[in-house]
């Protein structure tokens, strides 16, 4: 069986949420014409599509955390590295840019955007590095 990729399913999910978007804009426009079974058959269409949208959202951040397991690998070189030496730096300002790298990072980490991550990965090698060469 085929497998949806963190990108397809972020696609979906964003068709679904401009579809949702679509339908809400309707039963606004259309309110007043409506009846109550009408506004409620619509009302319910447009949470369980919202819903569907939420839920390949959560598929995609899923999948996306699947994709970067090698970053942890990484992430583990790092915070090994910056365990052991970010208590020794002489240069507070390039205390201040690791830290400002780890806390990127973090907020990557949680928008579950995978090419987020993985910029603020390297960023944060690079911080590093440059502490490593002066």
């Amino acid at each position: 069986m085929a497998k949806l990729t963190s990108k397809q399913a972020n696609k979906l999910a964003n068709y679904f949420l401009t579809l949702a978007q679509a339908m809400g804009n309707y039963r606004v426009l259309n309110y007043q014409n409506l009846t109550k079974l009408q506004h409620k058959k619509l009302r319910e269409t447009h949470k369980k599509t919202l819903d569907y949208s939420d839920d390949l959202f959560t598929m995609s951040a899923q999948l996306s955390m699947d994709d970067i397991s090698d970053s942890f690998e990484t992430l583990n070189a790092i915070t090994t590295k910056i365990e052991t030496s970010y208590q020794s730096l002489k240069d507070v300002q390039k205390a201040i840019n690791i830290s400002t790298q780890v806390v990127t990072l973090g907020a990557s980490i949680f928008s579950l955007n995978t090419q987020a991550i993985a910029s603020s990965l390297g960023n944060l090698k690079d911080a590093i590095k440059t502490d490593e060469e002066a």
